[in-house]
């Protein structure tokens, strides 16, 4: 008797102890993460791994680490930017960029028009999340997409003369 009742004792902790363990994860490990520029979730087809004023951010986008530079006039280093097709962070120097294509992850859940319950639409005038900007492992990949998707073919160093162009300062990676 004494028996079943230290192993009933035992087998509610090990069910209280799992419990709590499976809690923790949930909460802990499974949280969305949140671009600290834009507010909006990290998606791994698009995040970028970048320094603005020397403090490392990882971002939503590359089009968001720019334009927070612009905004700032703080320099920007591009570290690593996400594959597209793979989401595995890569050299941004390595990579082909697409931008202005259809598809854009950070503006896909605020539309472009919104409103204030009023019955007036508002049509949004600047997003800093667009046009998107897509790093892609080689050109005839970025170029495949293109063809589906549109968008201009880009390199590191052109789109880093936008944020050149306001804060006059840019790191190379």
């Amino acid at each position: 008797m004494r028996t079943r009742i230290v192993l009933s004792v035992l087998i509610g902790l090990g069910m209280a102890v799992a419990l709590a363990a499976g809690s923790w994860y949930l909460i802990h490990q499974r949280a969305e993460k949140v671009c600290p520029l834009s507010g909006r979730p990290i998606e791994p087809q698009t995040r970028a791994l970048v320094m603005i004023g020397g403090k490392k951010y990882e971002t939503c986008c590359l089009r968001c680490a720019i334009i927070e530079a612009r905004q700032t006039g703080k320099p920007l280093r591009v570290l690593k930017v996400a594959n597209f097709e793979t989401s595995k962070l890569m050299d941004p120097a390595r990579a082909w960029f697409v931008e202005g294509s259809s598809v854009n992850f950070c503006t896909r859940m605020s539309p472009a028009a919104t409103s204030r319950g009023e019955g007036t639409v508002y049509l949004r005038m600047f997003d800093r999340c667009s046009p998107s900007i897509l790093a892609f492992p080689s050109e005839m990949s970025a170029r495949a997409f293109i063809a589906q998707h549109g968008g201009a073919l880009k390199r590191l160093d052109g789109l880093l003369k936008e944020a050149k162009s306001a804060s006059g300062k840019v790191q190379r990676p």
